[in-house]
């Protein structure tokens, strides 16, 4: 290894750090992945609220295994490239970077050329909840329904009608809006859902572009420390 200037050595470090935390974040997509492909009964109890067949639990169980995977190989070349100041490391972490921030930008894209789309198959999820009646489901189920109930101020999904009796996260205080006698919510819950993801998609879009920036700068990172390193071993030549 060649010797650094305090700048670069402080990018080297930096870099490391980053990469560290880039590899137990993928280290922890690895693991949920993992458990919805093993404890399928658990996850498909929660997602069947939202209509989620069985093969898309999969599909998304081998999606969270492969980016997490991806994720540590990521990290690893990182962590091993900076600390070891390997150009070929250095390299290979910048352009799988380079690959990840690609991959963000189609996926933004496909949402917003496909945005109908997705809104119609959560509106869907959503609308197969009024296939029973609010007692058939099991105690998770009901928990969840009411947690959804509760905090949307809302009651069934297609209509405040579709639970007879209404469970006790239907009742309301009839002096808020919303609220009518004898205390019921007047609202459905698909709207408010579709409402909420509107509302927020800004957050997720402002969290997708954080992180993209993030890569971005470590790739500008390890192509600096990656001419840094050559330099250095270019001056002690």
């Amino acid at each position: 290894m060649g010797d650094l200037s305090g700048g670069m050595k402080c990018v080297k470090y930096t870099l490391f750090i980053f990469n560290l935390l880039f590899w137990l974040m993928g280290a922890a997509m690895l693991g949920l992945g993992i458990f919805l492909l093993v404890d399928s009964n658990t996850a498909g109890s929660v997602l069947s609220l939202t209509g989620v067949p069985t093969g898309e639990l999969y599909a998304g169980g081998i999606v969270l295994t492969v980016a997490g995977s991806i994720t540590i190989v990521v990290g690893f070349f990182g962590c091993c490239g900076a600390i070891r100041e390997s150009q070929c490391m250095l390299v290979t972490f910048a352009v799988f970077l380079f690959c990840l921030v690609a991959m963000e930008i189609a996926a933004g894209v496909y949402y917003v050329v496909a945005k109908d789309r997705v809104n119609d198959l959560i509106e869907n999820g959503l609308n197969s909840l009024a296939n029973k009646n609010y007692t058939e489901y099991s105690s998770a189920e009901r928990a969840l329904i009411d947690t959804l109930q509760t905090e949307l101020e809302c009651c069934g999904m297609n209509s405040t009608n579709d639970w007879d009796p209404k469970p006790s996260s239907c009742d309301c205080d009839i002096s808020l809006a919303n609220c009518v006698t004898p205390g019921y919510w007047t609202r459905a819950c698909t709207p408010q859902v579709i409402d909420f993801i509107a509302r927020n998609i800004y957050i997720i879009g402002g969290v997708g572009i954080a992180f993209g920036v993030v890569m971005i700068i470590g790739m500008v990172f390890a192509c600096c420390l990656c001419n840094a390193v050559k330099k250095s071993r270019n001056e002690i030549a």
